[in-house]
């Protein structure tokens, strides 16, 4: 469901009534029932679903009610420990029926990190702590849209240490986990990938820093040796218009705002977060909780119908490869 104080309630209600959600597919809601109710009854729909429980197997949409924030305790909405609690309970809950084979995949609604960090979570993010939830599973953050598929190498990490922290093999990694996910997840038989430089013109021959030449290009060379089509590096200022064009299958970015400017430029309906490299498939919505239009029944609802579809057929891609 996401973080109870922000848009999650809401556009789960909404995503529930769209017509172009799969007919064939159950949903199980995992969330507070009271939070759900609430924001059904904002926006003058009927919820109607039954309750579901940890041995949940199907049979309809339902809710599996944890409880844990009621309705009355929404307001302020702002991000705090009740609310990052409750949401990192859900996304625990969720990965347990998963594990245990009761869903066949995950779709996220928005959570805080700054709620989830009040509320005692290390963790900066969905991608980092569904790994850890995992196992221990080496994660890609993909966003995804028509037309243009973005990996980050690194994910939620401050600008200034973005440089020190980048290191040939963890770019190696993240293009090995894109291709494999590319192959079986998307249904690319031979995946192109375009890896970005880091500095402008990528560096014009050290000029304006080497990384490319120190970190990159080594990468590109071993991922080539691994099998995978990683070119590059390439100027982030035209790479992300030659794979809209289609010369690539997925760019893969080396930090956060390199990679999200460009696949989130056109507006966030249609943008879907894919997390990569875990032992089942997670997608969920491109956009944060949105406090400050949350309950007011504004929340747009496309982000999280495209990721349930995008759910859908990537657990179908996995159960053909």
């Amino acid at each position: 469901m996401g973080d109870p104080r922000g848009v999650g309630p809401e556009i789960v209600v909404k995503a529930l009534h769209a017509p172009s959600l799969p007919a064939d597919v159950r949903l199980l809601i995992v969330g507070s029932r009271a939070v759900l109710d609430h924001a059904a009854a904002a926006l003058g729909r009927n919820l109607a679903l039954p309750a579901g429980d940890a041995g949940w197997t199907g049979g309809g949409n339902a809710v599996l009610d944890l409880d844990n924030l009621p309705a009355t305790k929404l307001e302020p909405r702002m991000p705090d420990a009740a609310s990052g609690r409750a949401s990192v309970e859900y996304i625990e809950q969720a990965v347990q029926l998963i594990r245990k084979g009761k869903a066949e995949g995950l779709v996220t609604g928005p959570i805080s990190k700054e709620a989830i960090g009040a509320a005692g979570s290390p963790f900066p993010g969905h991608t980092e702590m569904l790994a850890a939830l995992s196992g221990g599973a080496r994660p890609v953050m993909v966003l995804a849209r028509p037309g243009l598929r973005v990996a980050l190498v690194t994910t939620h990490v401050a600008l200034r240490d973005v440089p020190a922290g980048l290191r040939t093999d963890e770019i190696v990694e993240a293009a090995c986990v894109l291709a494999d996910g590319l192959k079986r997840l998307f249904a690319v038989p031979a995946p192109r990938i375009a890896v970005c430089g880091l500095n402008p013109h990528c560096g014009d021959g050290g000029r304006f820093g080497d990384e490319e030449q120190r970190i990159v290009a080594p990468a590109v060379e071993q991922a080539r040796e691994r099998g995978v089509d990683l070119q590059g590096p390439r100027p982030a200022d035209t790479v992300f218009a030659q794979a809209m064009r289609g010369d690539y299958d997925a760019v893969l970015a080396l930090y956060h705002d390199q990679g999200m400017i460009p696949v989130k430029l056109a507006g966030l309906s249609e943008v879907v977060d894919v997390t990569l490299g875990l032992p089942f498939v997670r997608t969920g919505v491109g956009h944060g909780t949105a406090y400050d239009i949350a309950g007011s029944g504004q929340a747009d609802e496309r982000s999280l119908v495209a990721a349930i579809r995008l759910a859908v057929q990537m657990v179908r891609a996995a159960a053909r490869s």
